[in-house]
């Protein structure tokens, strides 16, 4: 199970990556030009967007539950 999980975490986390890159290379194509793309992305990954944190965090929730349950499922077996 400890394997199952795993491979879940890093699959979610990659997954998650993959998903920001997206949205950045969306916001820099769909801008019309090169500056006002780095500006939309400078204003969604600013760190006072609160609202990026939750999403992130919302994004991650999965990978971070189950790192948290194999660890405790691995705390149990070695304790």
């Amino acid at each position: 199970m400890d394997k199952a999980l795993t491979w879940f975490i890093r699959l979610w986390l990659g997954l998650a990556l993959l998903v920001n890159l997206a949205a950045v290379a969306g916001l820099m194509l769909t801008a019309p030009g090169f500056w006002a793309g780095l500006g939309r992305v400078a204003e969604i990954y600013s760190p006072f967007n609160v609202i990026n944190y939750l999403a992130e965090l919302a994004l991650l929730s999965p990978a971070l539950g189950a790192y948290l349950w194999r660890e405790k499922r691995r705390a149990r077996v070695a304790g």
